[in-house]
């Protein structure tokens, strides 16, 4: 049941997610990790497992909600990288190539690490990396629907934003629409 219940959440989040994204670029392909945050969230948890190979251990042996904070740490990072970029960017195109090109350094930091990693490091990391709903427990499927929750209901707030949106920046603004509030809601 644990499994079940995750996958439903967690397929409810990437698709409210992915229908914010793809409103804010207007770009049918756009999706969660566009703006970079899944890579540094990857970035996070790979100086977790794979950090004894750059000199940095942090932990012999972290537990899954030692795994759940750095990814979060991580994505927050990023995000607030983006938040600030966002504040300067006028353009969601511009912010959306922003966001790639963080992406892409963030992972070429992982990428150098899996150089530097034993084997047994690598392979920890990479069976994160695939996933597994193997050892879940209830308090961590609260943590997800009070998260899932709270993101819903942002979402739910800027759906006149969003729609509005979809004809495109200045018809957002004539309708009202705080282009600057709404796509830091969004980005969010």
């Amino acid at each position: 049941m644990p499994k079940a219940v995750t996958c439903i959440l967690a397929g409810g989040a990437l698709s409210l997610s992915g229908l914010q994204m793809q409103t804010l670029f207007r770009n049918a392909l756009a999706g969660p990790d566009v703006l970079g945050l899944s890579s540094g969230a990857s970035l996070a948890v790979s100086l977790i497992f794979m950090g004894q190979a750059s000199g940095l251990a942090f932990l012999s042996m972290p537990g899954t909600w030692t795994i759940a904070i750095a990814a979060s740490l991580g994505s927050i990072m990023v995000f607030l990288i983006m938040f600030s970029v966002s504040a300067k960017l006028k353009d969601n195109v511009s912010l959306l190539i922003v966001g790639l090109m963080v992406g892409a350094g963030t992972s070429s930091i992982v990428s150098v690490l899996q150089y530097m990693s034993n084997a047994e490091e690598l392979q920890t990391y990479m069976i994160w990396t695939f996933g597994s709903l193997g050892s879940l427990s209830w308090p961590e499927i609260q943590v997800l629907s009070i998260v899932l929750l709270i993101g819903a209901l942002m979402v739910i707030s800027s759906s006149k934003d969003l729609n509005a949106w979809l004809l495109g920046d200045n018809y957002a603004h004539s309708l009202g629409t705080n282009i600057k509030r709404s796509r830091i809601i969004t980005i969010f």
